[in-house]
């Protein structure tokens, strides 16, 4: 029983994963080709967070150089429209779930 519940709990988060993965791109199709200047307003603001976080403290010049490769302005887009993705897709299934209980 534990092994079915386990399946359930995995086949659900792969789902919501995969869900999540498309809603990215279609938000960034929907985006790109209705609000251009929204996203320009968003790079400025993303380009700003990127200054403020460019050179962390205590970092030696490896550390620096790794840490400027990676946290980009890309990255950090990247990471919030996921985590919006997310959201949306978590708010969702709490809605169907909510709406599909059996508790009466």
């Amino acid at each position: 029983m534990f092994l079915f519940s386990l399946l359930g709990s995995l086949g659900r988060s792969s789902a919501k994963l995969v869900a999540s993965f498309v809603l990215v791109i279609v938000m960034m199709v929907l985006a790109f080709a209705f609000m251009p200047e929204a996203i320009r307003s968003a790079q400025d603001h993303i380009e700003g967070i990127n200054d403020m976080v460019r050179t962390p403290p205590l970092l030696d010049d490896q550390g620096l150089i790794l840490y400027r490769t990676l946290v980009n302005e890309n990255t950090i887009f990247g990471i919030l429209m996921t985590l919006i993705a997310r959201a949306i897709i978590e708010i969702v299934s709490w809605v169907f779930g909510q709406g599909f209980s059996n508790e009466d």
